[in-house]
C-alpha cells in the first residue's frame, strides 16, 4: 500500500498535466461588505442573523447570552442587525468588529 501510494506521488510530480494552481484571493479590508453586496438585499439581515446565532451560542455567560437573544435575535425592528449591516456596508468593517461595535452597552 505505502509502495502504491508512493508510487502515485511520483506520478503525479513528474507528470507535466498536474499544473493545476489553486489561486485563493487574499481578504482585503472590504470582503465581508463585497460578499454582503453580492446576495440579495434581504438575505443580509439573514447572513448577519446567523453570525450572531454563532457568537450567542458560544457565550460562557448565561446571563449576556439570554439579554443577547432577546435584544439581537427576538428585536422585531432589527435595530442591532441593521447597526450591524450599516457599519460593515459604511465604514468597510469585518463582521466580527461591527458586531461588537453594535453590541456595545447593549447587555451589562
Amino acid at each position: 500500500m505505502r509502495a502504491l501510494v508512493i508510487a502515485l506521488v511520483m506520478l503525479a510530480g513528474s507528470s507535466s498535466s498536474s499544473l493545476a494552481v489553486v489561486r485563493v484571493a487574499l481578504p482585503n479590508e472590504c470582503s465581508d461588505r463585497n460578499a454582503l453586496q453580492n446576495i440579495a438585499v434581504d438575505a443580509r439581515l439573514t447572513a448577519i442573523q446567523f453570525y450572531y446565532k454563532g457568537l450567542i451560542q458560544n457565550l460562557a455567560d448565561k446571563n449576556r447570552q439570554i439579554c443577547y437573544e432577546a435584544h439581537i435575535l427576538m428585536d422585531d425592528s432589527f435595530a442591532v442587525l441593521n447597526k450591524t449591516r450599516t457599519l460593515i456596508e459604511t465604514n468597510c468593517l469585518p463582521v466580527d468588529v461591527a458586531a461588537r461595535i453594535a453590541v456595545e452597552g447593549l447587555c451589562p
